[in-house]
Formats: structure tokens, sequence, C-alpha cells
């Protein structure tokens, strides 16, 4: 009886450890993330009713990296039909990573002092907006 126990309680302590070491949400940290093995962004800007797509690479790489990782942004909830996506109006860069693990994210300008950030299904706040560092290929 007392093995029995004393399996019950070892079983316990193990399915316990596995749940603390399980994380929420998708399983790392969210963030507006462009790593040193990137070495190639796929761009597609939205204003207007139009679309243009590009990709960066060398140098304009490494300005949207450094870019990016200076934005300042807190997780920000809307209401169902309210996301700056489902307003009119309003300017969005699409950020598509296909190096380095993480998909990439979209920024979205709907003033100088009203953008936020869209990652992996998350709407994000950003404190310091300012215009990505890139160019219509036009």
């Amino acid at each position: 009886m007392k093995k029995i126990i004393a399996l019950v309680l070892s079983l316990s302590f193990v399915l316990a450890l596995i749940g603390c070491n399980q994380k929420s949400g998708p399983g790392r940290p969210i963030t507006a993330y462009i790593g040193d093995s990137v070495t190639t962004v796929d761009i597609t800007h939205h204003i207007s009713g139009k679309s243009a797509q590009w990709t960066a690479e060398g140098e304009d790489v490494a300005a949207l990296r450094d870019w990016a990782a200076k934005l300042e942004y807190a997780l920000f909830e809307f209401e169902e039909g309210q996301s700056p996506g489902d307003s009119d109006g309003g300017e969005v860069y699409d950020f598509v990573l296909t190096e380095g693990g993480y998909p990439g994210f979209s920024y979205v300008i709907n003033g100088t002092e009203d953008c936020y950030l869209l990652i992996e299904g998350y709407w994000f706040s950003v404190k310091n907006p300012s215009e990505p560092p890139v160019m219509d290929p036009h």
C-alpha cells in the first residue's frame, strides 16, 4: 500500500512539474523581432486601397531590425470589430520573415500618434510610433 501511495504521489509531482513548464499563448515571447539570421524581409505596403510588394535585403534589413528593436508597445485588447484593421483608412506594413523562426508582424498607422502592431494574432499599442525605414520600390 505504501508503494502505491508513493507511486501516485510521484506521478502527481511529475504531472505538476510538466504543467508548470508549459507556456500559455504562442509558446514564446511575442515581439516585433527580426533576428540576426534574417537576411530578407518581404514587405507589403497597403495605403489608400493600393498595395505594393518588395523584398528588403542587406542594409535595409539591418535598418528594419534596428527600428523594430526600438519600438515600445503594450498589449491592447480591442472589442470585436473595433481593431485598426477593421476601420477604413490608415496605412499598413506587413513584414514577412521566412527565416529566423518568427513569421513576421504588421505595423498599422492610423495617424502619427496612433500606431499598432499585430503580432501572431495579438494587438499592441505602440508607445513611440515612427515610420518604418522603408521606401516603396516605385
